[in-house]
């Protein structure tokens, strides 16, 4: 079509975007989740994805469905047992937690309103009563950050302000029997963040935290695995007044006892991405304890 007989040029660009204008969101996706052992009720589960986020979110990752399949055969973990999930993007292993009798199951992600509202959605809808008898909790939560807002679900009476560093009238005592962290350690920079939220909010000797996740990018392994490094690690605790950085300092690790649990192929999630496709479609599966 030439110029002249562009509608543009008829209507002084009466029909084009007009400056700053932001196209509304993707609408969000349905995927449902069959649960690989027949006897387990429900035996699908229809999460609903955000359209799109920088985070991540709008996908269901292969690392949440092989968990989730594992924590079917492995009822021990959840059956009875206070639950924590950070970095939950649909929340498909907490929720089946909580349909596996977990005590409590308290889900969170990045405190962002459209990813948490989302969350809550999928809770109203996959498990309504157990949402509704508080047994399945929501919470924005940032990874790193105070954890009093966590273990107040357990501890009704610890003071869950976060701009209080006074103890309140009783310090926590209950601490989670499970965390679940599913394929987030690409985040390479929050790694201490992560196993900072463990290290405080696991149960010493029976608790478990359980992560699972894919090298999505094999050319970065190795800073993928750098999470279990410095989870191993002994503590180094700085000498007393010691002012220094923590660019200064060696840091240590945080005491973690690690353990490889599971190795599972599947077809890799974007199988136009470069790298081994054998590397991209595994997904690992390891436990965090501490002593």
């Amino acid at each position: 079509m030439s110029d002249s007989d562009s509608s543009e040029g008829e209507m002084g660009g009466m029909f084009s975007e007009p400056a700053g204008f932001n196209p509304p969101p993707p609408e969000p996706t349905f995927e449902i989740f069959t649960r690989a052992a027949k006897d387990k009720q429900p035996h699908e589960m229809k999460l609903r994805l955000v359209g799109s986020h920088p985070l991540w979110a709008h996908h269901l990752w292969n690392a949440a469905k092989v968990f989730a399949d594992w924590m079917d055969d492995h009822p021990q973990y959840t059956t009875g047992k206070n639950v924590l999930e950070i970095g939950a993007g649909a929340a498909l292993p907490g929720f089946v937690a909580a349909v596996n009798g977990a005590t409590k199951v308290v889900i969170t992600d990045y405190p962002d309103n459209d990813l948490i509202a989302n969350i809550q959605y999928n809770a109203d809808n996959i498990v309504p009563e157990l949402t509704k008898e508080g047994k399945v909790i929501v919470q924005g939560y940032l990874w790193g950050s105070n954890t009093r807002p966590l273990l107040a679900h357990l501890n009704p009476t610890t003071n869950p302000d976060t701009t209080n560093s006074t103890p309140s009238a009783a310090a926590p005592k209950e601490l989670f029997d499970t965390i679940i962290l599913s394929d987030l350690l690409f985040n390479h920079s929050q790694h201490r963040a992560m196993l900072k939220t463990c290290k405080e909010t696991l149960k010493p000797g029976t608790g478990r935290a359980f992560v699972f996740f894919t090298h999505h990018r094999p050319w970065l392994a190795d800073a993928d695995n750098k999470f279990f490094e410095i989870a191993a690690a002994p503590v180094i605790d700085p000498p007393e007044g010691d002012e220094s950085s923590d660019d200064e300092r060696d840091l240590g690790g945080f005491g973690f006892k690690v353990e490889k649990v599971v190795e599972h192929r599947m077809t890799p999630m974007f199988l136009e991405d470069p790298g081994s496709e054998e590397v991209r479609g595994t997904v690992h599966g390891y436990i965090l304890s501490l002593q």
